[in-house]
């Protein structure tokens, strides 16, 4: 049996985004290898000698998600990254799966490119959440495939074609308190109170909620602050969703409801750009109005081939490229650690072909 190691997100995460991120990794993974055993990585701390071994022992490692990728990674930020956890993730195969680039950075510091080109597969694609990041992931000398976020795979056009043509008479509500933005966000709230009967608050964090309940809105009810509350709303109530929080706004698509993104950082205007997500500025308020008036039907350009693609190259699981079974690279009960080394010299004869 095939042993796949998940940096996973949502460990030791304050933020249900994570969540919803790794609902879909969770299911690409599964359909990709559903005979796995699968043992779970948190990113957001140091690998433990627990952690560490699951790396090491394991087929393929997928980094699931979120905007663990940096121009500058260190070993506090959001992926634990140093030389020891790097060596440690480059001796499987580790790929990302829908990653994404923090922020807009410049080129890669020399430490975090030689980082990043030990600790990820230089044989096979990575998947990545945009075009930025992927013209970032490129220059580190890496092969690199836009497929946009796995949460918006499921957005086909059977799924897109089942949306609410009108407003509904209630909104949802996000806010992002790590990009306060007081004025704007007071302006968004102001405008949805005109246009619905009911809006409803979902605190994505804890932060949030703390931020919300700074403004004094008490004619705007708070939802329940649990993943599982968000679903049960959505699936219930005909609601649109208006707000700042990327993947709360993916969940309400998922949902078969109207949805409109604020974009506050590159990952909103970044997915907008590339398939047609529906995002605004937080700042244009001109476009939230007529959107809100509007009843234009949501339509994505997914990268099925891209995404086609990428699954791919794991379908064969039985025998790799070089035609040696991924299991016996990794689970030959004497030592591991021969397993190991045997994939690393075969990687390094493929790279040379």
């Amino acid at each position: 049996m095939e042993t796949i190691a998940l940096i996973d997100t949502s460990i030791c995460s304050d933020n249900l985004g994570d969540e919803i991120i790794m609902d879909a990794v969770n299911e690409t993974i599964e359909g990709l290898f559903p005979s796995a055993y699968i043992v779970r990585v948190p990113s957001h701390e140091a690998l433990s000698e627990r952690t560490r071994k699951f790396v090491l022992d394991a087929s393929y490692c997928f980094i699931g998600g979120t905007n663990l990728l940096s121009s500058n990674i260190t070993p506090t930020g959001l992926w634990r990254l140093d030389r020891a956890a790097a060596d440690a993730y480059g001796s499987t195969r580790t790929v990302c799966l829908g990653t994404g680039w923090i922020d807009y950075k410049p080129a890669v510091a020399p430490r975090t490119r030689k980082l990043l080109q030990t600790a990820l597969s230089g044989t096979l694609t990575h998947s990545v959440r945009d075009t930025y990041t992927k013209a970032h992931l490129e220059n580190v000398g890496l092969k690199v495939l836009s497929t946009s976020c796995p949460t918006t795979w499921s957005l086909t056009p059977d799924h897109c074609a089942n949306f609410p043509h009108s407003r509904a008479s209630a909104a949802i509500l996000t806010l992002t308190a790590w990009r306060a933005d007081i004025e704007s966000d007071r302006r968004i709230i102001d405008l949805l109170r005109r246009q619905y009967r009911k809006i409803y608050f979902f605190p994505q964090m804890q932060e949030d909620y703390n931020y919300f309940r700074s403004f004094g809105f008490d004619d705007i009810k708070m939802l329940g602050t649990t993943l599982n509350a968000y679903n049960k709303f959505l699936e219930n109530e005909d609601v649109d969703f208006v707000g700042t929080r990327l993947h709360g706004g993916i969940r309400a698509l998922q949902r078969r409801r109207r949805a409109l993104i604020l974009a506050v950082d590159n990952r909103a205007t970044e997915i907008g750009r590339d398939i047609g997500l529906p995002v605004l500025q937080r700042t244009d308020v001109r476009g939230i109005e007529s959107w809100l008036e509007g009843a234009d039907q949501i339509s994505l350009r997914l990268p099925e081939v891209e995404i086609e693609k990428w699954k791919s190259q794991f379908r064969e699981v039985s025998q790799d490229s070089n035609g040696v079974s991924p299991g016996f690279l990794n689970n030959a009960s004497q030592s591991p650690s021969v397993g190991r080394k045997i994939r690393t010299l075969l990687d390094r004869f493929s790279q040379r072909l």
